[in-house]
């Protein structure tokens, strides 16, 4: 991506099956998303941003203000809910400057942005970014999660928010739209079985191949709670950031082997 605020945006799946001391005896079910996942989180440590902002739809969430985490200390994370407390992150604390900028800017453009107090970040962010450690990013992480009361082109309109906010801030940012897909493919699946599941994720991986991001957001409500999804809403801010579209957009992998879709994409 050719911009000096972006350097890089990827949308990743965040089932904690795909790393692979997680995934034990499974994990070749799923090689093919942990490989893209891998290469996914190169593109945005070879970008070398001066932060990442990732999208987690799993954080917290106020009824109509954007969450941004804050922590005492470090950002901490680890995959002790998985049956892996050795596997711990930590990256630098909230840069205070750059929430200060967001919050105030959000205020300016008719946008709240609340400051969330967690003592561990969510698998929404931390599979994401336990691959973003593995390529080698040791820097600054913003993790913002979306309000529950907030229509998808609201979220369209947020992301074009951010991506001026970060304009008007030193140094370069890189975004992680974090989302599974449906969570209905089969049965077993941890929402159940649909058999229209499948047509969303057909529906939105076309639209992520053709660089149409906008339209993958917005794909129509119904659909969207029929599959028990939670990609559209990262996407949709995503989608803001880029102008709606990317000519660039390229998908490297889509898998799934329990019921949940799993996308990986090269956004920008």
């Amino acid at each position: 991506m050719q911009d000096a605020t972006f350097s890089c945006v990827v949308f990743m799946c965040h089932a904690p099956i795909v790393i692979p001391p997680i995934g034990g005896s499974r994990s070749g079910q799923c090689a093919a998303t942990t490989e893209a996942m891998a290469s996914a989180a190169k593109a945005v440590a070879d970008a070398k941003p001066d932060r990442v902002i990732l999208l987690d739809p799993h954080l917290n969430r106020y009824p109509n203000a954007y969450a941004c985490v804050g922590m005492s200390g470090a950002i901490r994370g680890s995959f002790k809910a998985f049956g892996r407390s050795d596997l711990e992150l930590e990256f630098p604390p909230l840069e205070k400057g750059f929430y200060a900028h967001l919050a105030s800017s959000a205020q300016d453009n008719e946008f709240s942005v609340e400051l969330a107090e967690l003592d561990e970040l969510d698998h929404g962010a931390t599979v994401p970014l336990w691959f973003l450690v593995a390529a080698g990013y040791k820097g600054p992480v913003v993790i913002i999660g979306f309000p529950w009361k907030t229509p998808q082109h609201t979220h369209n309109e947020f992301g074009r928010f951010l991506k001026l906010a970060c304009e008007r801030y030193e140094g370069s940012t890189a975004i992680i739209a974090s989302g599974d897909m449906s969570h209905r493919l089969q049965y077993g699946a941890p929402s159940g079985f649909h058999p229209n599941a499948h047509i969303f994720d057909k529906t939105f991986r076309e639209y992520v191949e053709a660089g149409e991001l906008a339209k993958a957001s917005q794909i129509p409500l119904d659909l969207r709670d029929l599959a028990a999804e939670d990609s559209s809403e990262s996407m949709a801010i995503a989608a803001g950031v880029l102008g709606g579209k990317s000519p660039s957009a390229k998908v490297l992998s889509y898998e799934a082997p329990f019921g949940v879709g799993y996308l990986v994409a090269i956004l920008a």
